[in-house]
């Protein structure tokens, strides 16, 4: 199935669910789409594996989807647009999220929104392994009824150093301090969807690249004042993160992101294309400087 053929206006209250609603891209997703469009514009729903794991939100109806046997969760007409939100810490998450985008196209859902990575452009990688199945199947096979968002790193990753940026005034990273890389805040990433899912007509075909203005982590020290990063050695890094519950494989995929800020790579050092988020919100995504300022309560 091609691109570029139009879709016949619905003028009825669509109806968008988001799968694997309970992380955080799709809670964030979830609050944007409340915040910002609403029970007057959409019904919203959360699909999950276990609905009473995830907490209540207004306006949105929370469903049991897991996304191993979809197909006999999906019904024919039941919703318009879907948010693939692809599972991170499970090495299943291609199956998973091809599981879901087939189940979606048996059900003859409209859209189809799914979350890939940067990273899926360097083939050799293990994200990129990943997610290169994924983006085939919705280029090649859902085409005009679908539409990917790749996201970098978060910087929110930075709480898990506030203990020590609180105490000792150092954040501990493997990576060069003064090479150039382009995360995204959480908040961005759920705007961006929400506004995705809520006009997916203008979206069709497309692919984003959600990203925030290019930073080194001596800025970010410098903004956290009086804040210096301490470079530690790749091994020491890897096994931190494993004893905070990552698997392994994904830490060396982490790993490998990071040694791709460290020779340059314009893969997670974005530079020409930078104004995906800006395109579809119509706002520009939070810079370094603005994401410490709206988080320094969990810094001080």
């Amino acid at each position: 199935m091609g691109c570029g053929s139009s879709t016949p206006a619905n003028t009825t209250k669509p109806k968008v669910l988001v799968l694997g609603a309970s992380g955080y891209v799709g809670k964030a997703t979830l609050s944007s789409l409340v915040s910002w469009h609403g029970t007057s514009k959409l019904d919203i729903f959360a699909g999950v594996r276990d609905p009473a794991k995830l907490e209540a939100m207004d306006v949105v109806t929370t469903v049991k989807a897991d996304m191993e046997g979809l197909t006999t969760i999906l019904k024919e007409g039941e919703y318009d647009a879907v948010y693939v939100v692809t599972p991170g810490p499970t090495e299943q998450r291609t199956e998973l999220a091809l599981n879901s985008i087939a189940a979606c196209q048996e059900a003859k859902i409209k859209f189809i929104l799914c979350l890939s990575v940067l990273s899926v452009e360097a083939e050799d990688t293990i994200f990129g392994k990943q997610f290169i199945p994924i983006e085939k199947v919705i280029k090649d096979d859902v085409g005009e009824g679908g539409a990917m968002v790749r996201l970098p790193l978060f910087i929110n990753s930075f709480y898990a150093q506030a203990e020590s940026i609180k105490t000792s005034g150092t954040f501990y990273e493997s990576r060069d301090t003064t090479k150039g890389h382009t995360p995204v805040s959480v908040a961005d990433i759920g705007k961006a969807c929400a506004d995705i899912l809520a006009a997916p007509e203008k979206h069709r075909c497309t692919v984003y690249k959600i990203i925030m203005p290019s930073f080194c982590l001596d800025d970010v020290a410098q903004v956290f004042s009086k804040t210096l990063c301490t470079t530690v050695p790749y091994q020491a890094a890897k096994e931190s993160f494993m004893s905070m519950g990552f698997p392994e494989w994904q830490v060396d995929g982490i790993m490998e992101l990071y040694k791709m800020c460290d020779e340059d790579n314009p893969i997670v050092n974005e530079t020409t294309n930078t104004s995906d988020i800006e395109t579809i919100t119509g706002e520009k995504p939070m810079t370094v400087q603005e994401w410490v300022e709206a988080n320094k309560a969990g810094f001080s």
